[in-house]
């Protein structure tokens, strides 16, 4: 890798050590990786106060259901699983995809095929395991995806060297490209389930709350003139093994975007609730709420 001579000013040395911690994190085998995940993610359940309150609040809003000591148990396996999956993103980030050590075992792959030339929107959800998930998926099925550039330039060129890999990495406000891109047959990863604020958003149930959801899905399909399909993965084995299931969503899009996004938060739901300490519960999902309603966090 060809690194420009202004990153290497002395203002992001420490960076450049932070890279290279990784980096050498990323060598270890995928069984040390996983139990050194395991055990940064039990630091971050006594130390991450703030992530650890945000994400018990999520536990208590999507499963009303379970005992307090039910939710207390998922908390801990949560805030381990984020350490776990950290781990396995830096992996997916500085090592060749097919030595990740990890076997992918796909199901529905057939709807991912772009023979007949429309594009192809996957819908991915923050799962901890998305990158490695997405890196897997990619070997066979490349997806350019949205991005937010990171303001550290050194961080901004790993990430972007690591996902371009993938596909093409666009940045999230360059929608005109996206559009181009799935016109030309091309597939999109996109992650509609986290709260982008009230801004083409609508109130629709997630595990029964209303949550800001965004209706940007049906507009990208009708828009790029593609069909979209749903990833639900699971990690398994302790991280041997991922499963990938592509789930069509020929409804989608409807007249309704509403409608749109209700089935995309099924979906997800239907995901989640197979492994639930493997979704990212330490966001503020339900951070924009209906006008008159008080904030949860």
């Amino acid at each position: 890798m060809t690194i420009p001579r202004q990153l290497l000013a002395p203002r992001y040395w420490p960076t450049w050590c932070g890279v290279a911690v990784m980096w050498f994190l990323a060598q270890l085998p995928r069984a040390v990786n996983h139990a050194l995940g395991r055990g940064m993610g039990t630091l971050f359940y006594y130390f991450a106060r703030q992530r650890r309150r945000i994400a018990w609040v999520n536990l208590e809003m999507c499963f009303p259901e379970k005992s307090e000591a039910e939710r207390q148990r998922l908390l801990k396996r949560t805030m381990q699983d984020q350490g776990i999956g950290l781990m396995e993103t830096v992996r997916a980030w500085f090592r060749p995809i097919e030595d990740l050590d990890i076997v992918p075992e796909l199901h529905g792959e057939e709807h991912l095929s772009n023979d007949d030339g429309q594009g192809i929107i996957v819908i991915g959800t923050h799962f901890t395991g998305l990158d490695v998930g997405g890196a897997l998926l990619a070997q066979s099925f490349p997806a350019d995806s949205f991005y937010r550039r990171h303001k550290n330039p050194v961080l901004e060129r790993i990430l972007s060297r690591a996902r371009g890999r993938y596909g093409e990495p666009i940045h999230r406000r360059d929608v005109k490209r996206a559009l181009k891109r799935l016109r030309e047959g091309r597939r999109l990863f996109y992650l509609p389930d986290q709260d982008y604020g009230r801004k083409s958003a609508a109130f629709v149930p997630f595990f029964g709350v209303l949550a800001a959801t965004t209706i940007a899905t049906s507009t990208l399909a009708k828009a790029g003139r593609a069909r979209v399909v749903m990833t639900h993965q699971q990690r398994l084995d302790n991280g041997r093994r991922y499963r990938i299931d592509i789930v069509p969503l020929p409804q989608i899009p409807s007249d309704d975007p509403a409608a749109d996004a209700r089935a995309i938060n099924a979906q997800l739901e239907d995901n989640i609730r197979k492994v639930p300490e493997q979704y990212m519960w330490v966001h503020r999902r339900f951070k924009t709420r209906p006008e008159g309603k008080a904030t949860f966090y």
